[in-house]
Formats: C-alpha cells, sequence, structure tokens
C-alpha cells in the first residue's frame, strides 16, 4: 500500500463498501489524486464552476476577468461576515483537497458546510466518495467505470476521434495506482 497510510486504508475499505464503489479503485484515486497525502491542497485559479456558499447551488456565470481574478465578484457570497470571508470562500471552493483532491465548489454542492481545511483528511475521502456516486449514476450504465473516472477528473466522459478517452493520461495513471477496470464492468 505504497503512500497510504493505515488509517487512510482503513478508511477506504470503510467508505468502498459504503458507498459501493471497488475498494481497489477508490485506493488509485487516492494515490493518483493526493498519493497518499491526507493534507493535500491545490490551489486552481482557473476553476470556474463556483457556487453559493450556503445553498450549495450554482453561482451565476462568471465573466472571463471575474474567472481570471483572485478576488470574488461583488456580488458573490454577499453574506459573509467580512471581505477576507469572501475571498477565503472563493479561494476555497477554487482549491481542491484533501486525499481524493475534490474541489471546494463540488464540495459545498455536495451538502459539505465546514471549514475547507476539515475536507483534509476522512472528510475529503467522503466528498470524493458523494461526487463518485454521483458520477456513477449518470455514466456507469454508458460508459463503464472507465467512463466514471474520466467524468471524474474532467466533468463528463469524453471520447477522441480514435476512441480514447479525452484525459487518457488520467485513466492510464489510475491504472498504474491499481485501478482494473476490466474486473469492475464484469
Amino acid at each position: 500500500m505504497s503512500g497510504i497510510s493505515q488509517q487512510l486504508a482503513d478508511a477506504i475499505r470503510v467508505k468502498a463498501a459504503t458507498h459501493h464503489i471497488p475498494e481497489s479503485l477508490l485506493r488509485a484515486f487516492v494515490l493518483t489524486e493526493s498519493s497518499g497525502d491526507m493534507a493535500a491542497t491545490r490551489y486552481e485559479p482557473v476553476y470556474r464552476w463556483i457556487v453559493d456558499p450556503l445553498t450549495g447551488k450554482p453561482f451565476r456565470r462568471l465573466t472571463t476577468d471575474e474567472a481570471a481574478s483572485a478576488m470574488p465578484p461583488a456580488d458573490f457570497y454577499p453574506q459573509a461576515p467580512d471581505a477576507a470571508a469572501r475571498a477565503g470562500e472563493w479561494r476555497g471552493q477554487r482549491t481542491s483537497w484533501g486525499p481524493m483532491q475534490v474541489m471546494g465548489a463540488v464540495a459545498r454542492e455536495r451538502g459539505f458546510r465546514g471549514p475547507f481545511e476539515q475536507l483534509n483528511g476522512v472528510w475529503g475521502l467522503y466528498c470524493g466518495c458523494l461526487l463518485l456516486e454521483r458520477l456513477r449514476e449518470r455514466f456507469l450504465s454508458g460508459f463503464g467505470w472507465q467512463g466514471v473516472a474520466a467524468a471524474y477528473n474532467a466533468g463528463t466522459p469524453r471520447r477522441t476521434g480514435n476512441g480514447r478517452w479525452e484525459n487518457q493520461q488520467y485513466i492510464d495513471k489510475l491504472r498504474r495506482n491499481g485501478a482494473r477496470f476490466e474486473e469492475y464492468d464484469r
């Protein structure tokens, strides 16, 4: 179990069973996304699918300038206690968190309401499983687990003209980290 602590391995086992996700696939996601680092974070300033932090519903479509800005637009999270809280929410939603590198906005959309730092560790694994459940419901029957995995990384499972996934490198990395797609789709 290279790169995964016993605590994380135990959490993966429990979450895989609870959310009906193949354990080796969930482990491959963790290794691929964070190398098993429970405290992994990565700011992704080009991420533009922001949600209202109170409702978890999509925020309006961002303009190109707003999406490129480190500061939120004036109408984002007007209920925040101060400008620092608004800016922290803006940055937090555009950061990927925890062992499955779930975007803060996705966690908010899936019902997470705590401080983003809690997305590290088991909370981040839980939010990643919630996202995988939703993607499984949408894409498993038409695309198999590879399509679900492609959607986890790119939003939807898209193929190129030659039949490969648009994000084939991601799928290949999951395989190198232990994903056995052919087994899951039997």
